[in-house]
Formats: structure tokens, sequence, C-alpha cells
């Protein structure tokens, strides 16, 4: 607290006597008495109830031991100076453009949405011909650009399927332990990115723990122990939306995002913040196999083979460690688990390579969802171990049999889940709840339903005007 001690307050404060006549209508400064001479046990008094006040302020406890530094590594300003063009900046901020005004127009031009066509068509206006700009056409505009320091670079890979497709799969992608090294480096970020697991408590008794970013959850802790000593833990988020399409040319896509949960949730979860990168654009398959359950199962295959691949540097860094720099260029030996996969039911399905009658975090199927006692979790050791037998009934390669054994068991038929190898990652843990259907719509269609048919319609909306 900022308050001054009891001993100080009564060394400033004075009292007005009741038994001393006043001399005048306002008084003296004989009509006043000092607290210390009528009220000595005030101090403790004042000292007592602001020591209780004390004891009452959250409390906060720190992961002793994690994230060490490791030397010296890089920051931001040291990537934007490494620069081939740095020396050109110097004289000209706004290189390769000539002015902030030109750099303005071609920012907007670029994030406008407009095509290629339509940006040629503007810049062929009398108008904008007139402020004589650097660029002429759209093309021209794309090279000044590709000039400018840029993120993590794309790479493109060809994508080998079990069963044919009509046209052949790509998937662009870029480094995954790059694109979290950017957001560390973000300028948007700094000072909102934390690397220590903590607890945090409402008072010194520490019997109610305050939950509030990710880093204060009870799986951040239990993560960090099962690091070496000095690690840094970095969260992963995964984000996807196969609803989300995105037109790849001739071809379709739908995005993978990712960010860290180490960022602040305030601030990654605000779209502005730009906390979330594109990592891959998923490659949407149209298989020419004559049954269309079994194009779903192969689909639901490809998807995992492609993310597999995406992630790869970060199983390695879950496995081993990546050694990364801070915000302030201090580096760290760093571990990426996977702590959150951000997705709508259906794609929570296919993810943990579950039926859709089945639980994707528990062990539970769609007979047992209203039952009043909770079913194990659905754990990567249960899903190995369900994997495990399947194979010994059929081989993988036999799509139908194959797909008939994994339905026994809840299972989607999915081979080789792309989690399955990546250290430290649980299925019931990284799959988070889904507001649409897990909150809305069950409270739209389950339980605004029962409160209906128990009050009646006609108490149930007075009861809701009264909010």
């Amino acid at each position: 607290m900022n308050q001054p001690r009891g001993c100080c307050i009564t060394s400033q404060l004075r009292i007005k006597s009741s038994e001393t006549p006043f001399s005048g209508a306002d008084g003296d400064a004989g009509d006043w008495i000092d607290m210390d001479s009528g009220f000595d046990g005030l101090a403790d008094e004042v000292f007592d109830v602001e020591m209780e006040t004390r004891t009452h302020e959250p409390v906060t406890e720190l992961y002793s031991g994690a994230s060490v530094n490791y030397g010296r590594g890089y920051t931001f300003m040291d990537v934007f100076d490494a620069d081939p063009f740095s020396s050109e900046r110097q004289h000209n901020l706004f290189y390769p453009f000539s002015s902030g005004a030109e750099w303005k127009f071609a920012s907007w031009l670029a994030n406008s949405g407009l095509s290629m066509a339509a940006i040629d068509e503007c810049l062929s206006l009398d108008v904008i011909k007139s402020q004589r700009f650097s660029f002429k056409t759209a093309k021209a505009l794309r090279k000044l650009i590709e000039l400018l320091p840029s993120g993590p670079r794309w790479k493109c890979r060809s994508v080998k399927t079990e069963s044919p497709t009509r046209h052949a799969l790509q998937v662009f992608y870029r480094d995954a332990i790059e694109c979290l090294q950017h957001l560390i480096h973000s300028p948007s970020n700094n000072g909102l990115i934390h690397f220590v697991p903590e607890k945090i408590y409402s008072a010194a008794d520490r019997t109610q723990h305050i939950y509030t970013d990710w880093l204060t959850g009870d799986r951040a802790w239990e993560l960090q122990d099962a690091l070496p000593d000095g690690a840094t833990l970095l969260g992963v988020v995964l984000s996807s939306d196969k609803t989300h399409i995105t037109q790849v040319g001739n071809r379709q896509a739908h995005p993978l995002l990712i960010s860290l949960a180490n960022i602040s949730a305030d601030v990654r979860r605000k779209g502005s913040m730009k906390s979330y990168v594109l990592l891959a654009l998923l490659p949407v398959p149209r298989f020419v196999h004559p049954n269309k359950r079994l194009r779903g199962v192969l689909a639901s295959r490809l998807l995992h083979q492609v993310i597999s691949v995406v992630v790869k540097p970060l199983k390695m860094a879950a496995e081993v460690g990546r050694m990364m720099s801070d915000p302030v260029g201090n580096l760290k030996y760093c571990f990426t688990p996977l702590v959150a996969y951000i997705a709508d039911t259906p794609e929570q399905h296919v993810i943990a390579c579950v039926t859709d009658n089945a639980s994707a975090i528990s062990m539970a199927v769609s007979n047992r969802f209203g039952d009043p006692l909770c079913c194990a979790a659905r754990t990567m050791s249960k899903t190995r171990q369900l994997l495990i037998a399947v194979k010994r009934e059929t081989r993988a390669q036999n799509l139908s049999s194959y797909f008939q054994a994994c339905r026994k068991r809840q299972l989607n038929g999915v081979a080789s889940p792309f989690w399955l190898d990546w250290a430290l990652v649980e299925p019931s843990s990284f799959l988070t709840p889904e507001v649409l259907h897990h909150f809305f719509k069950m409270f739209w269609d389950h339980d605004r339903k029962w409160c209906s048919r128990m009050l009646g319609a006609d108490e149930l909306d007075f009861r809701f005007s009264l909010l």
C-alpha cells in the first residue's frame, strides 16, 4: 500500500476538543489538541487495519529457475538493420518508396483487396498519374513491396496422396519456428509476452487461486515441470477453419494460423494486434474415390499428413529444445508443445481422430453425454493403444476394412495423427471449448428449452426483462 504508516498519521492529524470552548466562530489554535495526547492506541489500530488489508492483496508465486538467459541473441532492430537496403533507409526512411505519401498510397493498394487488373486501372487514371509515383503498374508495385524487410518466407511443397485426386495438390507454408520468433520480436507485442509460469492467489493464505493468462494455469506449471532446468516454455496455439475457403489460383485452401499462448490474452484475442500469423494454406482435395464416406476419411488423413509436415520444426523443438531470442535479445532454451488448437466442433473431431458420435476430449460416446459421472480423458496414450489394436486387425492401406475396424472403437480412420509424436501434447488438453456449439447452441437448444418448459415462456421473458 502507498498509505503512510500509523505513526506518520498521528503525527500529522489533529482532533478538535469538544470540551474546549471556542473563542470565535472558527476557533483558534488553542482549540485543537494532538491526537497523540488523547488517543495513544489509535496508531496501533491503524497499523493493524493496514496489515489486515495487506494480507488480502494478491500474492504471486513465480516458477523458480524457469526461462534462464543463455547469452546474447538478436532483436527486431538487428534484423531490420541487417536488411540489404538498410543504408538506403538512412537517407529515405520510406525506401523503396520516394515519400511517406507514396508509401501510404502503396500500402492502401496492397491491403485493399483489389485485383491486379483493378490496381492497373486505378494507376492509369490521370489524377493518379499526375502524382508521379515511382510505380505505374500493379506488377511494379509488387516488385517494390518485395524490397521491404519481410517476415517468414513462404515455401511450397507437393503433396503425395494415397488415392488419386482431380488436381495435383500443393501446400504453401512457412517455417513454424520463424513464425514464433516473428511473434516474439513483433513491436506490437513488446512488453506483452511472458515466459515464466506463475500462480496468483487472492490472499497470503493461498486458499483461492486466480487464473488470468495461460501461464497462470495449472497446465503451464505441469509442462514446465517436465522441462529441463532453465528451459523456457513456449505454448503453441494453432487455429484453422475449414469453412473459410481461400482461393489460391484456381485451387482452394483453408488457412492454418499460429500464435503464442505466452502473449497476454487481452492482446492475443484482438485482431488488430496481429498476434496470429498465417502459417500455412492447407489444400482442399477432391478425391475421385467412388465411396463418399471413404473420400471423407482420405480428406481427414490428408489434413493430418499436411499439418504434420508444417509443424515438424515445432515437434523437434518440443523434443530437444531450440535456442531462440526474446524481445530484448537474450537467448533462451525454448520448448514448443501444442497447448491449444482452436477449431469448430466438426473439425475438432477430425483433429482428435474420432467419429461424430464420440467426444473429442473424453472417452464418452453420444449415449453417455448426459451422464452425471465424468468419463476418462481421451489421452494420447489411449488413442495410440486403440490404433495399435486396429492395426493388428487390418492394414491402413486397406481403406474400407481399416475404417470399419476404427468405427468399432469410435475412431475416424486416420492412421497417423499429426500430434501422436509431438512431445508433451494431450488432445484432451489442447482442444479448447468452441463458443458457437459448446456455449451458444448448448444454451439455446437445450438450457433455454428446459427453462421455458419449467417456467413457461411468459415467465422466462419476464425474468430476462429484469436483467
